[in-house]
């Protein structure tokens, strides 16, 4: 075998290997985020796995992280404008599917066609529901401490109740602004549980408001979907049975081609773009830990108040708690010099 036949070999080995190393790649993170989301959540992370966005998950962690007053209103803002246009685009997907029920010879074609045009109306509908419900949910929230506790599912937050079942309502959690917690139920937890408590209590979005949030947009994408679904199967069987009998030879065959062609290279470009913008492959948990971090460098002051003291070791962040020492047990073992002269007696007031 000569040089370059197995210089080939090589080369066509390594484009064998690039997909399998892909493919590898996307399962490790895929396993290595299971488990950070059943760590911070428990079961109903497997909820947020498959029906919460990531996206969505980060923004509203960034605003329980950064603490910005205006990152929360523009938080709302953005949340409301979101709902207006999946509303909207909604309803003209809802449109195209209930126009589409009725192209010719769609009952002569499988039975697939019909029923996805079907789930396809129906999941848009749901999404304009979803959109305005979560627009007036959000349209209550006045103030900046109410939209925080309401992504944290405080017990106060108004419209998630009936909106999706509350998966942290059977723990006594206390969902409040990192200045707001208290001493003594930081200090009433393990050592190696307080970092965690903390997380948990004022950094950690909860499920059913990322839920919530994902839900129009998740029903939006379903329903368009499954409309391009039922449009190739209504274009192939056209073609294949031969029900368009005035178009030509292979006009049928042609316009199948072209869908499948144009909707590939539809998606692909959207993919590629997807993943050049994706850069962050940070876990849940470094994402928090990151935010926690950040506040307590930046607000040590606070952090006493918590009767805790911070330590930062090897890039990782600890808490203990204080054990504060009683007056007069800090006054009997202060030490005393017994050569000092005795202190000068008080002068009587004027």
């Amino acid at each position: 075998m000569s040089g370059f036949e197995g210089a080939g070999l090589v080369v066509a080995l390594a484009d064998l290997l690039v997909p399998f190393v892909t493919i590898s790649e996307a399962v490790a993170q895929f396993t290595i985020r299971c488990f950070h989301l059943i760590r911070l959540y428990g079961p109903p992370g497997f909820v947020l796995l498959f029906f919460g966005s990531q996206t969505t998950w980060r923004i509203e962690a960034q605003v329980l992280g950064k603490l910005d007053d205006k990152e929360a209103l523009e938080f709302k803002k953005s949340v409301q404008d979101e709902c207006t246009m999946i509303s909207v685009a909604a309803a003209i997907v809802a449109q195209i599917a209930v126009t589409a029920l009725s192209l010719t010879d769609l009952s002569r074609s499988h039975w697939v066609a019909r029923g996805f045009l079907v789930f396809s109306l129906t999941a848009a509908l749901m999404a304009v529901y979803y959109a305005t419900t979560q627009q007036r949910t959000m349209g209550r929230l006045l103030t900046v401490r109410q939209v925080r506790r309401w992504i944290r599912g405080g017990m106060n937050s108004p419209g998630v109740a009936h909106m999706i079942p509350r998966f942290e309502s059977r723990m006594k959690v206390q969902y409040l602004d990192p200045g707001e917690l208290a001493s003594n139920n930081i200090q009433m937890q393990p050592p190696e549980l307080i970092k965690r408590s903390i997380i948990k209590q004022c950094f950690t979005p909860a499920v059913a408001s990322v839920i919530t949030l994902s839900a129009p947009q998740m029903l939006l994408t379903t329903s368009l979907v499954a409309l391009i679904i039922a449009l190739g199967i209504y274009l192939g069987f056209t073609w294949n049975r031969g029900l368009d009998t005035d178009a030509g030879l292979h006009d049928s065959r042609n316009v199948f081609i072209m869908y499948a062609v144009g909707l590939t290279v539809c998606i692909l470009v959207y993919s590629i773009s997807g993943l050049i913008q994706d850069g962050d492959t940070r876990t849940e948990h470094d994402i928090l830990v990151h935010y926690l971090l950040d506040y307590v460098l930046k607000n040590p002051g606070i952090v006493q108040e918590w009767g805790v003291k911070a330590e930062l070791t090897s890039g990782k962040l600890s808490f203990k708690p204080v054990t504060l020492m009683p007056p007069a047990a800090a006054e009997a073992s202060a030490p005393t010099d017994s050569g000092a002269p005795p202190p000068a007696p008080a002068s009587p007031p004027a």
